[in-house]
């Protein structure tokens, strides 16, 4: 019963429930996949070897990012996410000679004992921040662990694409607009409340939305970029990518 428990909801993380709607939302999530490879494209990681962190099956890893580097050891409590990741990536990686192992392990707990490790690695947490709240839930602590996340992380490259808001939406906008919506600005002015109702108002947010928790995550003068994220129709996303050079 554990490994079913485990196959289905993969710790709270999603699960094959997760994977069955990446798959058949992978049009309509495509613009936010763009967005994402151009930013990730700006990024010059002073490393060949990627920690990856809560990648699952790499659903939102754009594979330009992923042939810049020659190992990637991926961490994910995820069973099902080797295979699905290997799937998706792994001909293209292994016909470049990148090597990529996979760790089912949570990463974020052992983060201190894997950066020892891997003392060269650089770091990306992929899209997995955001769900700390839904596993823990306890939000003093999810606050506090994700704001030393920069702490443990100092002196190291490492960056992060993750959840600050969710929530329903009117459905007055088309993905292929996205572009129109994405921001480019530093970490403190993320906090800021006429920036938040801002992104909010643009894409018809309505009803109640959910704080993933994260606004700490990146130091107040790190460079950020939010994109507008279609998870579902009539169900959006807000997301915050930065990149933290030593």
């Amino acid at each position: 019963m554990g490994l079913i428990r485990d196959l289905i909801h993969a710790g709270g993380t999603g699960g094959l429930s997760w994977h069955v709607q990446a798959f058949h939302a992978r049009k309509r999530w495509q613009p936010t996949l763009q967005l994402i490879d151009q930013f990730l494209a700006q990024v010059n990681p002073k490393s060949d070897h990627l920690l990856l962190i809560g990648g699952s099956a790499g659903w939102m890893m754009p594979p330009n990012w992923l042939a810049r580097f020659k190992r990637i050891d991926a961490y994910d409590i995820d069973p099902l996410a080797p295979w699905l990741f290997d799937g998706q990536h792994g001909k293209r990686l292994k016909t470049q000679g990148i090597q990529v192992q996979h760790h089912r392990q949570d990463a974020l707990a052992a983060l201190p004992e894997i950066l020892k490790e891997h003392p060269q690695a650089c770091v990306w947490f992929d899209n997995v921040l955001g769900q700390h709240r839904f596993r823990v839930r306890d939000e003093a602590r999810v606050e506090h662990e994700l704001a030393q996340l920069k702490t443990t992380l100092k002196g190291r490259h490492w960056g992060s694409l993750h959840d600050v808001w969710s929530g329903p939406t009117d459905g007055r906008l088309l993905p292929a607009g996205l572009n129109v919506w994405s921001h480019h600005v530093m970490a403190k002015q993320g906090l800021e409340p006429a920036f938040s109702q801002k992104l909010l108002a643009s894409v018809g947010a309505k009803d109640a939305w959910h704080d993933h928790l994260t606004s700490h995550v990146f130091a107040h003068n790190t460079h950020t970029t939010w994109m507008p994220w279609a998870f579902k129709p009539n169900y959006w996303h807000w997301l915050q990518a930065g990149w933290v050079s030593a």
